[in-house]
């Protein structure tokens, strides 16, 4: 068993991978909003997904502030509005924007860090 740690998936995949996560978050957010005007308590069902998603677009554990993620759930809000059902390209366009105002929020921190 090789103890090499490398991760072998291609750019493109890894950023289809990431698109579906938040597609995937941005249904169940949508879902969750409509639960919740009904008077249920989401609370206890929340996945977090959004934690992966940072991972997966580069950030480490110890960056994902609050700013990040207060910025991150401004935009799933905007599912709030959309028909998911009936609309799968607003639906992959607002995730490819999520995913790219991740990316720069990304590299702006590293940036940053590195310039320190």
């Amino acid at each position: 068993m090789s103890k090499n740690n490398s991760l072998n998936i291609s750019f493109e995949d890894l950023f289809k991978l990431i698109i579906g996560f938040i597609i995937d978050d941005l249904k169940v957010q949508k879902h969750y909003y409509n639960l919740s005007l009904s008077g249920l308590d989401t609370t206890p069902l929340q996945l977090n997904l959004h934690d992966g998603i940072f991972i997966l677009v580069g950030f480490k554990e110890i960056d994902i502030t609050e700013e990040i993620k207060q910025w991150y759930f401004k935009q799933t809000e905007r599912v709030f509005t959309m028909d998911i059902t009936n609309d799968e390209k607003a639906l992959r366009n607002l995730s490819s924007e999520i995913l790219e105002g991740l990316l720069k929020a990304r590299n702006n921190l590293y940036s940053q860090k590195r310039k320190q």
